[in-house]
């Protein structure tokens, strides 16, 4: 990708400051983005003329700045050749600057904060909360779609088609509760699919789940309401509880999925709303068995809560019967329902939807306005046109194949050659396994040194809050990762856990 060009700093002229001529005010502010870095050795700066016009001054006066700067060595060049920053500068002089800039960074940035106390809540958890991404796709990573086998020639067909001649409705501003085709097209998919009980005006088009959590968090919680949750729990939905003020109760869960008969029976206020990932648990991958999503439901209805159903990984099931949304058993308007299409489509695409009840959708669409107004009305028009022609349900069932024989994979490579090192087993559904380490290991110690090795896994003590638990496993993602890069991966981890466990 080519960079940016780059240009001149922002310079505000002083003329009536008759201390620092005008030429001389150039060169300070050219001489200062030399020495900070924010101007790279041999960039290329404008020509006079240029420059002159830029900044509405005389010509001889950015020559003349100019000639001061080539005279003290920070620029090159010979006329009609350009001007440039000088390939070598005094190193001592680079790092005194530098200095000088860090200190007074530091010393003016340093100042009381006055917070509400949301934003009190954050600052006190900015390590925390702050999740670590990257544009690098890194073995084990999870959450990542195979982007190498996404049907981009189809995707940029239909982009291209809609840009030729681009319907007015969606060149203004659109609906905060999304465009009415993709939520048309999301509403089907989500009855065939999933079996989810909605109509087109029960779908909020969000930013993606993360936005989905917040608007949902902000709307049903008060401070101090209690919230339950997994335990191991998605991390990113337990900050979003937490930043409300509302007390985060950590609920065990088992091979059935969330445990409701572990829920604290005294001492605590029952939960105003109850977060679940039944399809598919985030982080251990089991799925909620049926008994246990119709006692949920009717626990809901009996003590006046709501459930998030985070839909998590739902479309990639390998084996097994479908077990219908937790939304569509629901009789009574007690579960909130929130997908994403970064598990399906591509992380970037950022959209994401809620089915509310019928009761909500006022007060959805309102908090959506204040939010963002609206996710962008092109891409949306794009996904609607990708889901009504029948390609997202092709590439699906063409990714539910690919990631399966990934799974695969990954299994046959650890059982080659982890062995006893980490305890891997199938898995019937999603897009990540869970590898569990012998007890005493140290998932947090493994991911440290699997970062040095361009690794990225995950810990799953990172995502519970139990004290202790028997042991500690690791987030194995494979769905975007090709038969060589599991290999190689694999056997990367082992060396690093044949070094953890004897030392």
């Amino acid at each position: 990708m080519r960079k940016p060009k780059q240009l001149v700093p922002f310079i505000m002229l002083d003329d009536k400051n008759h201390g620092s001529p005008l030429y001389r005010q150039i060169y300070e502010a050219i001489r200062r983005a030399i020495l900070s870095g924010e101007f790279s050795v041999r960039m290329r700066l404008p020509a006079s003329r240029v420059l002159a016009q830029q900044l509405g001054v005389s010509r001889i006066t950015v020559v003349n700045a100019y000639e001061q700067l080539f005279a003290e060595g920070y620029l090159e060049g010979k006329i009609g050749d350009g001007t440039f920053v000088a390939a070598q500068l005094p190193d001592d002089l680079l790092h005194i600057e530098k200095r000088k800039i860090t200190a007074a960074n530091k010393s003016e940035n340093h100042l009381p904060l006055r917070l509400s106390p949301f934003g009190e809540r954050l600052q006190s958890n900015v390590k925390s909360i702050r999740t670590q991404t990257s544009a690098i796709f890194q073995p084990f990573q999870n959450g990542l779609t195979a982007v190498d086998k996404f049907p981009f020639e189809i995707w940029s067909r239909i982009a291209a088609r809609l840009n030729r001649n681009l319907p007015r409705e969606i060149l203004g501003y659109g609906e905060p509760q999304g465009y009415l085709p993709l939520r048309e097209a999301v509403a089907a998919h989500l009855t065939s699919a999933r079996g989810v009980s909605c109509t087109p005006a029960q779908v909020i088009i969000t930013s993606g789940a993360q936005q989905a959590l917040d608007l949902t968090a902000r709307i049903i919680l008060s401070e101090k309401d209690s919230v339950w949750i997994e335990d191991p729990c998605y991390q990113e939905a337990k900050s979003v509880f937490a930043a409300t003020g509302a007390k985060v109760v950590s609920v065990p869960v088992d091979e059935e999925g969330f445990n409701l008969s572990a829920t604290p029976k005294r001492g605590a206020e029952k939960a105003k709303l109850i977060y679940v990932t039944p399809s598919h648990q985030y982080p251990l991958g089991v799925t909620m068995s049926l008994p246990r999503r119709l006692a949920l439901i009717e626990w809901a209805k009996r003590n006046d809560a709501w459930i998030i159903e985070d839909d998590y990984n739902s479309e990639f099931r390998y084996a097994g019967r479908p077990l219908a949304s937790l939304q569509g058993l629901d009789r009574d308007g007690r579960v909130i329902y929130m997908g994403t299409f970064s598990k399906t489509i591509f992380p970037s695409l950022r959209i994401g939807c809620l089915v509310v009840p019928s009761d909500l959708v006022d007060i959805f669409t309102v908090a959506r306005a204040l939010n963002d107004v609206h996710s962008s009305l092109i891409e949306q028009a794009i996904l609607t046109e990708f889901i009504a022609e029948g390609h997202f349900a092709r590439h699906i069932r063409r990714m539910r194949t690919l990631y399966e024989e990934r799974q695969k994979i990954l299994i046959e490579e650890c059982e080659k050659h982890l062995g006893d090192l980490l305890e891997v087993k199938k898995a019937d559904a999603g897009m990540h396994l869970v590898g569990w380490l012998p007890e005493g290991v140290s998932g947090v110690n493994i991911n440290r040194r699997a970062a040095k090795q361009n690794l990225k896994l995950a810990p799953i003590s990172s995502y519970s809050s139990a004290n202790e638990l028997p042991r500690d496993g690791l987030i194995l993602g494979y769905t975007a990762f090709d038969k060589r890069q599991i290999r190689n991966a694999v056997r990367k981890l082992k060396a690093i856990l044949v070094e953890e466990i004897s030392k």
